[in-house]
């Protein structure tokens, strides 16, 4: 046997109106939040303006389950505020914290603030991110990290079934053109490098090399200027030279 289907989360059955001495008192059930259903009433001088308070009332009704604060009828602005506030009680650097609250300021906020919560789908998160991007790959990837810290905020509250963002794709990679090996050369053409000559530092590297060559070599040099009969004189051999030759 089919029953009476179960009246929805965030709305109200049939309003019933009843006289009260002198006064209308209209009624109705209302299902929080929670999934329970309470009753509702208000009272008037007569039964339509009776109805039209109790109207008003539900719309304006805390709510249980998640303290009346947040539901898919929101703005995205009151989730903002919220998600703002909690910011500050949270242990993060200082200068983090500001760079979060000037790119929501800045590029977020104002493209979903005038949605409700249930409005914002995966579809409108995937071309926002896609027209951030344009601008530049760094400003999309803080855009989708703002997003994810915003809605995860409000499935923590119950606000929302799901985070919009999951569903979004992947964004592209920042693409990086290779440098090249010579710091000073033009980096278009590596081929127009030039040698670089060495310098006063250069020069100062070498001269040990040169005082380091053997006794031998100095004799060699010796013998092509002075000729076969000459000796080199024992005071130029270096300490490495034996004294016997």
């Amino acid at each position: 046997m089919v029953g009476r289907p179960r009246t929805p989360i965030g709305t109200s059955g049939a309003v019933s109106t009843r006289r009260r001495g002198k006064s209308v008192m209209a009624e109705a059930r209302f299902r929080d939040a929670d999934g329970w259903l309470r009753r509702v009433s208000t009272s008037a001088p007569s039964a339509a303006a009776a109805r039209r308070r109790l109207s008003e009332k539900l719309l304006s009704r805390p709510g249980y389950g998640n303290r009346g604060q947040l539901h898919p009828s929101s703005s995205f602005a009151e989730l903002a505020d919220l998600w703002l506030a909690d910011l500050e009680l949270r242990e993060l650097a200082e200068g983090t914290r500001h760079g979060y609250r000037e790119r929501f300021r800045l590029h977020v906020r104002p493209a979903f603030e005038h949605y409700t919560l249930a409005e914002v789908t995966t579809g409108r998160v995937e071309w926002f991110l896609k027209a951030q991007s344009s601008y530049s790959n760094a400003r999309g990837r803080q855009s989708r990290t703002l997003l994810n810290l915003v809605f995860g905020f409000a499935l923590r509250h119950e606000a929302v079934g799901r985070n919009p963002v999951t569903g979004t794709s992947p964004l592209p990679k920042a693409k990086f053109s290779p440098q090249s090996a010579h710091l000073g050369s033009d980096s278009r053409d590596p081929r127009s490098a030039k040698p670089r000559r060495p310098g006063a530092a250069g020069r100062a590297c070498l001269a040990p090399r040169a005082m380091a060559r053997s006794a031998t070599s100095l004799r060699c040099c010796w013998a092509r200027r002075c000729g076969p009969e000459k000796r080199l004189p024992y005071d130029v051999v270096t300490s490495r030279t034996d004294p016997r030759g």
